[in-house]
């Protein structure tokens, strides 16, 4: 199954810097005393903005490769860090 164009954009810029930006802005938007931790469908709906990445099996497996690229770069931001929902 081939890539989206759309997600090869996402996970080339994909940084430690791009993601810190992008968790503090969305934590900026949400109450005083829920700021401490951003959902990741939040996070991956702020890296995608609406983006096409596919239908079915393969927005799935982009789904989980996002995923897996954000926690990856979690690990590189110093005072970040990723914690497993109970969905």
């Amino acid at each position: 199954m081939n890539r989206p164009r759309a997600l090869n954009d996402i996970l080339s810029g994909l940084t430690p810097e791009r993601l810190t930006e992008t968790v503090v802005s969305i934590a900026k938007t949400r109450p005083v005393h829920d700021r401490s931790g951003v959902p990741l469908s939040y996070i991956i709906d702020a890296l995608t903005k609406g983006l096409d990445l596919g239908t079915g099996a393969q927005a799935w497996a982009a789904h989980l490769e996002l995923k897996k690229a954000i926690v990856g770069t979690v690990a590189l931001v110093p005072g970040m860090q990723f914690v497993e929902g109970d969905a």
